[in-house]
């Protein structure tokens, strides 16, 4: 439940001890280097609890804060990829001051729909860099895998990066927390944000774990209870997939949905995720309590 499918995985154990001999680059970027004109327009909303911090260009932001270029393994194209960019923190700090720090999560909304969310704790604990170009090619864009094709892709106006050539556990998250086309970033706390999604109080364990499991995987582009990205259908409102499916079929549809439909835009969950499949009997077991908890205006 996530926004693309990645790569083929052909070769992947050579391309990393690649990626681990290459290392990271961080160089400082000349003028020349640091503006592409068709993103001269290009603007970036901060918000705080759904309300407007400020607007940045990225001409303003090439003022405020000293691009590099960094070099990342590229969880879409599956291989070493170089970036112009700027370190993520300093751009929340010139923005917000270091009060974010303290805050809970981030949440990125992208032109397409897709909003996906962070931990602030994972920022300060990892390395992102919020890109506005290709260093390695003309043109910011990837090739990526989508509906059982290549495509290339359009980043801009902006793209969350994390530097992963030397940290194991943000390769195995592979493309979690990588919003391309990113448009608006919102400091949240997730109960005040999502109170529909929120399971109800004295919701066991599995299920606690499920929500924080759907939040990772899922809502980045499915709604439930009206609450969630917009690239998916809604998964709540209506019918709940508990009700219309069974739990052996679910279960296949979210490890690989490909097999079941080789067209869906849908990737499988992460196949390097720890207890992968207990991570999907926690899925199914919050959609299920979710299921007796509708609300807004389709519930029935």
């Amino acid at each position: 439940m996530a926004r693309s499918q990645r790569g083929e995985r052909g070769g992947r154990v050579a391309v990393l001890w690649c990626v681990l001999a290459c290392g990271v680059l961080l160089l400082p970027l000349a003028p020349a280097q640091a503006t592409d004109p068709k993103s001269a327009g290009a603007v970036l909303a901060f918000s705080r609890h759904s309300e407007s911090v400020a607007r940045r260009s990225l001409a303003s932001l090439l003022e405020t804060v000293p691009p590099a270029s960094v070099r990342v393994y590229e969880p879409y194209e599956d291989r070493v990829v170089e970036f112009s960019a700027w370190p993520f923190a300093r751009v929340l700090d010139a923005v917000y001051s270091k009060s974010w720090r303290s805050e809970e999560e981030l949440l990125f909304t992208c032109i397409d729909g897709y909003q996906p969310s962070v931990p602030v704790a994972r920022v300060l604990s990892h390395s992102a860099w919020l890109a506005f170009d290709r260093a390695d090619q003309p043109g910011f864009t990837i090739r990526k895998q989508e509906s059982g094709e290549f495509k290339r892709v359009e980043l801009g106006p902006f793209y969350l990066i994390w530097e992963n050539l030397k940290d194991e556990q943000m390769r195995q998250e592979a493309d979690y927390g990588w919003p391309y086309q990113l448009v608006s970033i919102d400091l949240i706390r997730s109960r005040d944000r999502f109170p529909k999604m929120t399971p109800p109080p004295g919701a066991p364990a599995d299920v606690l774990a499920g929500f924080a499991a759907f939040r990772v995987h899922c809502s980045k582009c499915h709604k439930l209870n009206g609450e969630g990205g917009s690239i998916g259908p809604e998964l709540n409102a209506a019918a709940s997939p508990v009700e219309l499916r069974d739990p052996q079929w679910l279960r296949a549809w979210i490890e690989e949905p490909g097999r079941i439909r080789p067209e869906t835009r849908m990737p499988p969950l992460n196949p390097a995720l720890p207890e992968r499949a207990r991570t999907v009997d926690e899925i199914l077991a919050y959609l299920r309590v979710m299921a007796t908890a509708r609300s807004g205006p389709e519930a029935r």
